[in-house]
């Protein structure tokens, strides 16, 4: 009798709780195949990293490649070789030589057209110690044009030394074509003269403005 009465409760406990678990998961696997309405689907119930190119669908992945395709930049080509800036610099000069009442050229160079910033220096020094002197030199394309700068030094006779004295000069112009800058010089008093360390050049720049420059 207690083997039956054991077997009762037993076989009514678990029915029981066997229709709990039954019922517990087959309402579960129905909701789970129930699909989804429309638009519930958001970021939020997106899975980070669970949507991978397996699961992207041809037609998409042709149109992404065609996006890149048209927004990626163009590989840069090189572009031709322009002219040369406008800071080239023409220089030429002379150690060194004599001076007499006659304008001689004492350095001298060519320059293609542009536009230029012209300078040049010389040192004017007695042929004897104890000597005075003094000398004149000018920028200019030639002895019958019209200078770009002009200058004089005068020196005292000091005993035992060879007087000198130093000439700068400067100009510009724009030039429309290859053209000739030269630096003369000549003695003005003192008889024959020396100069050394004669130099003259021109800078490129890219434009002069104040044409003409005066000269004094």
């Amino acid at each position: 009798m207690f083997r039956k009465e054991q077997q009762r409760r037993f076989g009514s406990a678990h029915v029981i709780a066997i229709a709990a678990l039954f019922f517990a998961l087959g309402g579960g696997a129905y909701a789970a195949v129930q699909s989804l309405p429309v638009n519930s689907v958001g970021t939020k119930q997106i899975r980070r990293g669970a949507v991978t190119k397996p699961k992207l669908s041809k037609s998409f992945l042709r149109e992404l490649k065609k996006m890149v395709k048209k927004f990626a930049p163009m590989p840069s080509v090189p572009g031709p070789k322009g002219p040369p800036g406008p800071s080239d610099t023409y220089i030429g000069g002379a150690a060194g030589g004599s001076l007499t009442n006659s304008a001689t050229e004492i350095a001298s160079i060519s320059v293609p057209a542009g536009e230029y910033l012209i300078q040049a220096k010389t040192v004017i020094f007695a042929a004897n110690e104890n000597t005075a002197g003094a000398g004149v030199c000018f920028i200019a394309p030639n002895t019958g044009a019209a200078a770009w700068d002009g200058g004089t030094a005068a020196f005292p006779a000091i005993p035992g030394v060879f007087s000198s004295g130093t000439i700068s000069l400067a100009g510009a112009d724009s030039f429309s074509a290859t053209t000739p800058v030269a630096l003369f010089c000549r003695a003005t008093s003192g008889g024959t003269l020396s100069f050394d360390d004669a130099r003259v050049w021109a800078t490129k720049v890219g434009a002069v403005h104040g044409l003409p420059v005066p000269i004094d």
